[in-house]
């Protein structure tokens, strides 16, 4: 056997040309495997950062629904049902929806707007600049400082922009775990100021976010509940 692997040995590497090919050949091939890899997952993370951001334990949407940045607005008594549900300890509405805003340049630029419970604030982001609290200001918007900021001009706090025809006022700015998949600006505002500024259907809750007392007790009493999904 051994006698085996040192012939074996010696045909690898006495022709130094083809032992160099091979080793780079196998090099490239695992730098590929990774590379691919690495960009899946990037896409993934990417894909699902609203979600990964927002950091709800389970969200209600429609059943159409099959990625979070295409929403489909569901009546508003869905929220009512859910928080009948037994073993629901708390639910709130989320606002996600896209916009152009108007910059002091005179450019327009595509955003996401995220619109949190006006009670609760639940999803909020973590703030570098400003206080949580100016969010309920007149205008009031806090922009997410990550790789698409510089697309709205770096803005600081103060500085304003238009939407819609409505004046928007910068109040802080915040970071987030993942950044968004497509190169858009994110914004986040209330909810009753989101449905406000942007253009809407006649239903206006995106999603549903849901805090359980207990898992296994919700997950069985929802079933009943036909008309949307539950996403944990």
């Amino acid at each position: 056997m051994n006698g085996i692997l040192k012939i074996a040995f010696k045909l690898l590497v006495n022709d130094k040309g083809k032992f160099a090919a091979l080793l780079v050949g196998i090099t490239f091939a695992v730098f590929l495997m990774i590379m691919m890899t690495s960009m899946f997952a990037g896409i993934l993370a990417r894909s699902s950062s609203t979600v990964t951001n927002i950091g709800a334990k389970m969200w209600v949407l429609d059943p159409a629904v099959n990625n979070v940045s295409s929403s489909i607005p569901m009546p508003d008594y869905v929220e009512d049902a859910v928080r009948s549900i037994d073993g629901v300890k708390y639910a709130v509405p989320l606002y996600s929806g896209g916009a152009q805003v108007k910059l002091k340049s005179g450019t327009y630029q595509g955003v996401t707007v995220i619109g949190l419970d006006d009670a609760s604030l639940f999803g909020r982001p973590e703030l570098i600049k400003g206080k949580i609290e100016d969010i309920y200001a007149e205008n009031g918007f806090i922009v997410i400082e990550d790789a698409e900021f510089a697309k709205l001009d770096s803005p600081k706090i103060g500085d304003e922009f238009e939407l819609n025809d409505h004046r928007g006022v910068v109040v802080g700015l915040a970071k987030a775990n993942t950044s968004g998949l497509f190169g858009v600006p994110t914004l986040y505002t209330t909810y009753n100021r989101a449905i406000t500024y942007i253009p809407s259907t006649r239903f206006t809750t995106s999603y549903i976010l849901v805090e359980p007392k207990n898992k296994t007790t919700f997950l069985t009493s929802s079933r009943k509940c036909k008309n949307w999904v539950i996403r944990h």
